[in-house]
């Protein structure tokens, strides 16, 4: 078999380059993140690791997991915490009922894996925490740069204040990834359960869309907008022409006189 880390980067190209283009990340890069999204935004985040370091804590004692569990290192939960009271205020904790689709659908993936599966946890790991050692970096300044913030405060999500060398720290974590000793249906698994991570953190973008606006659609958005108004264009059009049509129109004026029932 192929080492499980190339699979996995492999495998999550596509879908990886998806969540790297919705709509929520293009505001996230170019500022237009206002404080109040991105403090609800963190409630979602808060709703997945608080559950994935719960099933890590879990099956610990699972020689799989053992390889690649640094609780020390990696668990975000209190860090959430931090950011979560900054953004949201010291009632932050009312703000996480009720729990969106998105969020729910997510939480109940990883839970699966726990409790049917634990090695695909792996794969959640693999996702959320590679993402915040790398790209999760460049976010951590966009969101200082444009939002003003205080010194050390709002981004303690993305401090790792135990890892010096976070470079080598991933490239450990992906030799502990493939040291994972699995059949070849569980190392297929494992890939797939991190594509559909990307897809769960997809639609948790999305359901912020709603609240975006200012920037212009992506050609693949466009092209989808133009089709659904040239639906209901269509629809529109044939609708005039079926009330043009002579039985119809007879029937409309007889209505219109009084001659014949509507109903």
């Amino acid at each position: 078999m192929t080492l499980l880390s190339v699979d996995l980067r492999e495998g999550t190209k596509t879908v990886h380059a998806e969540a790297e283009r919705s709509k929520f990340v293009k505001y996230f890069f170019k500022g237009e993140l206002t404080p109040a999204v991105y403090g609800r935004f963190l409630i979602s985040l808060y709703h997945v690791y608080s559950t994935l370091e719960k099933a890590l804590e879990k099956n610990k004692e699972n020689p799989n997991i053992q390889l690649i569990y640094f609780p020390t290192e990696l668990s975000r939960t209190k860090a959430l915490e931090q950011d979560l009271e900054f953004f949201n205020g010291p009632d932050w904790r009312e703000l996480l009922a009720p729990i969106s689709p998105a969020q729910q659908a997510y939480i109940d993936a990883i839970e699966r894996c726990s409790s049917t599966k634990p090695e695909l946890l792996i794969a959640h790991s693999y996702v959320r925490y590679l993402g915040d050692l790398s790209g999760g970096q460049i976010l951590a300044k966009k969101l200082q740069k444009y939002n003003e913030l205080p010194e050390g405060k709002g981004v303690a999500f993305y401090q790792f204040d135990t890892i010096e060398d976070k470079d080598g720290f991933k490239e450990m974590f992906r030799k502990r990834i493939n040291q994972v000793e699995v059949d070849e249906a569980t190392h297929n698994e494992i890939v797939q359960e991190s594509c559909q991570a990307f897809i769960r953190n997809i639609d948790v973008f999305q359901e912020f869309d709603h609240e975006l606006v200012g920037l212009p659609l992506s050609k693949k958005e466009q092209e989808a907008l133009d089709a659904a108004q040239a639906e209901e264009a269509a629809k529109k059009t044939s609708s005039l022409l079926s009330s043009l049509a002579p039985s119809n129109l007879i029937n409309n004026l007889a209505v219109a006189v009084g001659l014949k029932s509507s109903a």
